[in-house]
């Protein structure tokens, strides 16, 4: 914990900059294409918020459940057309924001120097590699969940097997999370691609389990008391205004300044809990991980009869 505080006072504020540039470009980015097709989209858009107000007020009729139904028909296309690009873009500015900061975490933490310039390359460096790597994580939690579940339902009603198995559903999730959780950081530190890294989190679990959960749990530990403190600064605005006689106002005010709080130091807790991965990671686990690269090399001398043949001493002068 103390390594994570002394990394937060060496690079935090440029690890704070860093992230709060690189935020406000994938804001630009998300919403300029956004409301631009938005704004095509307005009348069609209009019409269908009118009609889901008329249905949701107590005398709508089924004639306005029916328009509604019709206008859904004709503007299906666009909506649907509208609805998954925002979607794709999201995932892909997510992917490129978690890529950008966790690279920069990994240089504050391994190599102590931070660049603003590194977010935006480790971002688009390793976009396409996080995008896949949550996709994989997704579908494996799926398959285990779906397997998990379909099996259980076999065993109902609870008896001792469904006990058995909700336990057997709660470790498998556990180790699952370790794995996710530190595919990222081999990733980053070994420079691998998506099988590998998400390969190389579960070789974690087989090979150092107990340091692998100590730090998680550290890493989290750390994480939720940086939110408790930001949280406690995000509403300290909000609880002096409630002294004021208009309690709108204080309310709007002090929500408005909380959630900007929240969104300005909201990515600290995300810089000590990948401090405290990384560091661990380097101090803990990685030479275990990757023991042949502790190895010295040897060095032979030659010995009586280990000269090399003719054939060999042209080959060395040839």
């Amino acid at each position: 914990m103390g390594e994570s505080f002394r990394l937060l006072n060496r690079h935090g504020a440029k690890l704070w900059f860093a992230s709060l540039v690189a935020g406000w470009c994938v804001f630009f980015f998300l919403m300029v294409p956004q409301l631009w097709i938005g704004f095509l989209l307005g009348p069609k858009l209009s019409v269908l918020l009118d009609l889901f107000k008329n249905v949701l007020t107590p005398d709508g009729t089924s004639g306005t459940v029916s328009g509604l139904i019709s206008a859904l028909m004709q503007t299906s296309g666009p909506i649907v057309t509208y609805l998954t690009g925002f979607t794709l873009l999201a995932i892909l500015a997510f992917a490129f924001f978690h890529a950008g900061l966790i690279g920069a975490v990994q240089d504050a933490s391994l190599d102590n120097q931070v660049r603003v310039g590194n977010f935006f390359i480790y971002g688009f460096r390793h976009l396409l590699r996080m995008f896949g790597l949550s996709m994989l994580h997704l579908l494996t939690f799926a398959v285990l969940l779906a397997a998990w579940g379909g099996l259980y339902s076999l065993l109902s009603p609870v008896t001792v097997l469904t006990i058995i198995w909700t336990v057997i559903g709660a470790m498998l999730g556990l180790l699952l999370l370790l794995a996710i959780t530190y595919s990222p950081v081999v990733m980053f530190a070994e420079n691998m691609g998506v099988f590998r890294s998400f390969g190389y989190g579960w070789r974690i679990i087989f090979v150092k389990f107990g340091r692998a959960l100590t730090h998680f749990l550290g890493a989290i530990v750390v994480a939720a008391l940086s939110w408790t403190v930001i949280a406690l600064v995000s509403a300290f605005p909000w609880l002096i205004l409630q002294f004021f006689e208009d309690a709108t106002v204080a309310d709007i005010v002090g929500i408005t300044l909380g959630t900007s709080l929240l969104a300005f130091l909201g990515v600290f807790p995300f810089i000590l809990y990948y401090g405290v991965l990384f560091r661990q990671y380097a101090l803990h686990i990685q030479q275990h991980l990757f023991p042949e690269e502790n190895i010295d090399p040897v060095y032979l001398e030659p010995s009586f009869g280990d000269e090399p043949d003719e054939a060999g001493k042209h080959r060395s002068t040839g």
